[in-house]
């Protein structure tokens, strides 16, 4: 199925078998590439010379620097991913975790890990900047 026949498809067949199937395919290629990802930092890590010149190793290190945080950042998103799955074998994929209300096609796409519709996920951002504030 592609997204334009996702998006096509009537409200009343939200979260069928083909929508679920979709979404699930989305996720686990999403997973193969992360951690497909992570492999090919770590070798780029790994194949990094020390150069001697200190311009040189500045430069270096400052590639290691941003290799170690897109491999944090793929390492965070593994977990959301088999979250997202784990949803989807429950039956709860698509539904927002506080309302209860669809998330939406639309928003899914755009962020397949999502666990909230945007009015949900809008209170829990004001509520993390409130507290990072006090």
């Amino acid at each position: 199925m592609t997204k334009e026949k996702l998006l096509a498809m009537p409200a009343d067949d939200y979260m069928n078998a083909e929508q679920l199937a979709f979404f699930t395919g989305l996720l686990q290629s999403m997973k193969i590439e992360t951690q497909e990802r992570i492999e090919q930092s770590r070798v780029a890590i790994e194949s990094l010379d020390s150069p001697a010149d200190p311009a040189d190793a500045a430069s270096v290190e400052e590639e290691r620097h941003w290799l170690v945080n897109a491999i944090e950042r793929d390492q965070r998103l593994l977990p959301q991913l088999e979250m997202a799955l784990g949803r989807i074998a429950d039956e709860s994929f698509g539904w927002c975790d506080d309302s209860g209300e669809p998330i939406g096609l639309k928003r899914l796409l755009i962020s397949p890990t999502t666990k909230y519709c945007i009015e949900a996920q809008e209170r829990h951002e004001q509520i993390d900047k409130h507290q990072r504030q006090v």
